[in-house]
């Protein structure tokens, strides 16, 4: 029998505090839910911890589809899943048949964060449980709120204010009741529910985590800064970019990193507000999969992200090592780079060109060999902006951010990027404003759930 991906998460939960994997049969046999099923504060935090399996990971069809990487015949050939070839190429069927990670993570996801609220409402509080109680629900309304919009950024089509209440959204589930029907929302009400949940963790969650899996307050402030940038919401982007800011502005120095290292970029550092990393596909770990050689050309030999970001396996062909992650997955969170250049290309949008270039410089001084970076000085707010934008690609590489990018800046002719590749003699185009910016839900959504298919 088919499962949808609630349901299944659904199965997962009711085993999360046992110390063994269980079987189907174990399954079968309906144990005690007084055994497994999370009722306490300690067994939601656990909950809610499961980073590397569950609530730390993003989806990677969009890196996939975007164009930071390029791979050739033969790579694209021994991609080990039908969804990375077919992403790579823009087809209509993305899947076939292959069960879609990128829809049932952040589905799994709003899941537990459900269970968490639920829970949380019958729980007495306690001055010796409060700051528990708040941090949970905070992260708990967090975690919803980033899975919804990860879900939007990848299964919708990109947010305009104009369309938003007559475009598809995507089924919003507010309860961890598998057998409460889901509604499919429209665009508008998608991100009306999101910035709900983001605005109202701001209440809970705590300014600091010894954990940076865990969301605080920075974090809620930047992913609404990147949300409101989605939606053209200029002045909110940069108003809670500045709260983040307020907080915890710290940056990387690049001179302090060995660009001699296997991978350069510290794990879990300083600069990184929440950390999740990016589902992993072979299109993350195959050494035939290069970074797009225009974009290692934009780099300045006095910039060290040019040695920081980028190996060399070929003349002329180089493979990013400049992850966040420290390790093979792309990162897939939220870090104060990015909330640099959410300020700075809200600000340049509001005519504030001097704090733009404030923000930029400041981010790209560390980012150069000491000494050698001339600060950006120009006053032209369409150049400086096309410049902002330049450096988002550049500074952003191989994260989520560009493939947000490339969807929310295609209605501006300026900026609009048409995509093509080319394997195995056939070229393949991606126009901007394509419908199939908006990737198919699975079939089994749409077989199981009462939801309208994205046009393709």
């Amino acid at each position: 029998m088919k499962t949808n991906p609630y349901l299944r998460a659904f199965l997962v939960v009711l085993t999360v505090l046992l110390a063994f994997a269980c079987s189907e049969d174990y399954l079968d046999k309906k144990p005690d839910k007084s055994l497994v099923v999370p009722q306490t504060l300690e067994d939601f935090q656990a909950l809610l911890d499961n980073a590397d399996r569950v609530m730390n990971i993003t989806p990677a069809i969009g890196m996939i589809a975007s164009d930071d990487a390029f791979t050739t015949d033969n790579g694209w050939k021994g991609l080990l899943t039908a969804t990375e070839r077919n992403t790579y190429i823009w087809a209509k069927d993305t899947y076939n048949g292959e069960p879609c990670n990128d829809w049932n993570i952040p589905y799994q996801q709003v899941f537990y964060a459900n269970v968490v609220l639920e829970g949380l409402e019958k729980i007495a509080v306690t001055p010796a449980s409060e700051a528990q109680w708040k941090s949970l629900k905070g992260s708990a309304l967090f975690f919803r709120a980033h899975a919804l919009h990860q879900l939007t950024d990848h299964f919708t089509l990109p947010y305009t204010e104009k369309d938003a209440a007559t475009t598809l959204g995507i089924p919003i589930r507010l309860s961890p009741n598998v057998n409460a029907p889901a509604r499919q929302a429209t665009l508008a009400q998608t991100y009306a529910q999101i910035l709900e949940d983001l605005t109202l963790s701001l209440d809970f969650l705590p300014v600091h985590s010894p954990y940076k899996t865990r969301p605080t307050l920075p974090a809620a402030y930047a992913l609404l800064a990147r949300i409101h940038l989605t939606m053209a919401h200029y002045k909110e982007a940069e108003d809670y970019a500045s709260k983040a800011l307020a907080l915890n502005s710290v940056l990387l120095d690049y001179n302090t990193l060995n660009p001699n290292d296997f991978r350069p970029i510290p794990r879990m550092n300083d600069e990184i507000l929440f950390h999740s990393q990016q589902i992993l596909y072979s299109y993350a770990v195959f050494s035939n999969i290069y970074a797009d050689t225009t974009l290692y050309a934009s780099y300045n030999d006095k910039d060290l992200r040019k040695t920081m970001f980028f190996r060399l396996r070929s003349p002329n062909r180089y493979s990013f090592k400049g992850s966040y992650t420290g390790s093979s997955p792309f990162f897939g969170g939220i870090a104060n780079d990015e909330v640099y250049l959410i300020r700075a290309e809200s600000r340049v949008r509001q005519g504030n060109s001097d704090g733009a270039r404030k923000d930029l410089n400041a981010l790209l001084e560390k980012r150069w060999v000491a000494g050698m970076f001339i600060p950006i000085t120009e006053t032209n707010p369409g150049s400086l902006l096309g410049i902002i934008l330049e450096e988002r690609q550049k500074e952003l590489a191989f994260r989520t951010s560009r493939w947000s990018d490339l969807r929310r800046l295609g209605k501006d002719s300026k900026f609009a990027v048409t995509l093509s590749r080319v394997i195995n003699g056939v070229t393949y185009t991606l126009p901007p404003n394509d419908l199939r910016y908006a990737f198919p839900l699975p079939n089994q959504e749409i077989q199981n759930s009462d939801v309208e298919q994205n046009p393709r």
